[in-house]
């Protein structure tokens, strides 16, 4: 009888199916001794629980698939392995992970295309609710990071135009006071108006979408008139999140008003003397800084003497424009439709509202079906929101 000479290779593949299958076991010990943790800071995410697995699911698969969710979520060193990953992907010449273009010194979102459909809808539920109301109003759509910021797109990236979207949006609501922000933050793209690692804007962005609807307005916007303070360094959002990038960070900054009004900021029935949220700032999510939370509704009452009373349909982009928005109104009322499950019609009946504004970034419009039901909402009946990221 022969015996089998193992080869060098045979004994380093053995040596190496034993490490992998010594390290899954530990990883599992490890799982089973240590506590569940919630969240995962890189990814932005809930974490699966032990406590999610039900038994009945055994017969169906279902328990299956909620034991390897769990396994994976709590495995050891995950965040690690994530940003190891990132790494790899880029070594082998990777520049999309997950819709986010890799991009230079910025990590760019992929925009969804042009739903002319949704876009027509609720520009026709706009109209509707101001031939009701009898409100002036302006819609201003906003470009996104990778719309200002195609320059920084690796080779052959695609995405959506947002820039004739835009134009066609506009073209079909000159009756709704239309602002067209893309030339203005186009032609200040290299001050870096976006963060590089979040799908939102910074404030500085958000300033000069500001000066645009302050002309429209004919409101003031003086630069000299705010402070602009560092709030926080090594900033990672949502796109760092997304890709698992160790490496790029941003700064947040917020604009206060030299001489602005004292007010007050009423949201989930507390009271605060500002709009920012300083406990934002020791999470992974700092652009919460603007206001903390999404929520449906809250409002800003300001002591000034300001004749305008704001009535203000967003998504988050309009967080970081709240700054400028407050020394110019006595009072603003935000809705946020996603979130909002209150009835509008009773709404308008509590407050003298002077002037109406939608505003949203493109990826958020061309997506939205939650404003139509907001705005046609009957007394009585709540309407039916989706809520989503953004």
């Amino acid at each position: 009888m022969k015996t089998k000479k193992w080869s060098r290779q045979d004994r380093l593949g053995n040596i190496l199916f034993l490490v992998i299958l010594g390290g899954g076991l530990l990883a599992l010990i490890l799982n089973l001794v240590l506590p569940d943790k919630a969240d995962s800071d890189t990814e932005n995410r809930p974490l699966a629980q032990i406590s999610d697995i039900q038994a009945q699911g055994l017969w169906t698969g279902e328990t299956g698939r909620e034991v390897s969710d769990w396994y994976a979520d709590q495995f050891p060193l995950r965040n690690t392995l994530l940003h190891l990953n990132y790494c790899v992907q880029r070594l082998e010449g990777v520049s999309e992970i997950d819709d986010v273009y890799i991009g230079s010194h910025m990590l760019l979102q992929q925009a969804p295309a042009y739903d002319a459909a949704v876009s027509d809808q609720n520009l026709q539920a706009i109209r509707d609710f101001q031939a009701k109301t009898g409100i002036p109003v302006n819609v201003q759509i906003v470009p996104t990071s990778i719309a200002v910021n195609a320059d920084r797109l690796p080779m052959n990236a695609t995405s959506a135009d947002e820039a004739a979207a835009i134009a066609d949006i506009q073209s079909k609501s000159q009756d709704l006071g239309f602002i067209n922000s893309l030339d203005t933050l186009a032609s200040h793209k290299d001050e870096d108006l976006y963060y590089a690692t979040d799908h939102h804007w910074k404030s500085r962005g958000a300033w000069y979408a500001w000066t645009d609807l302050a002309a429209a307005k004919g409101w003031s916007a003086d630069e000299a008139a705010f402070d602009i303070l560092k709030a926080a360094d090594g900033f990672q959002g949502t796109l760092s999140a997304k890709t698992g990038d160790p490496f790029l960070s941003d700064t947040v900054e917020i604009w206060v008003p030299k001489n602005g009004p004292e007010y007050v900021m009423t949201k989930d029935g507390v009271k605060t003397r500002t709009m920012y949220d300083e406990s934002a700032l020791d999470r992974r999510d700092k652009y919460q800084v603007f206001t903390g939370p999404n929520t449906g509704e809250f409002t800003l009452e300001m002591d000034n003497d300001s004749p305008v009373r704001l009535l203000l349909f967003k998504d988050s982009y309009a967080n970081a424009m709240l700054q400028f928005l407050i020394p110019q109104c006595r009072s603003i009322t935000v809705v946020d439709p996603r979130y909002y499950d209150g009835n509008l019609d009773r709404l308008m009946e509590t407050g003298v509202f002077t002037d109406v504004l939608f505003l949203y970034n493109y990826s958020s419009w061309v997506q939205d079906h939650s404003l139509k039901g907001v705005l046609d909402a009957k007394s009585g009946e709540p309407a039916a929101n989706e809520t989503e990221n953004s």
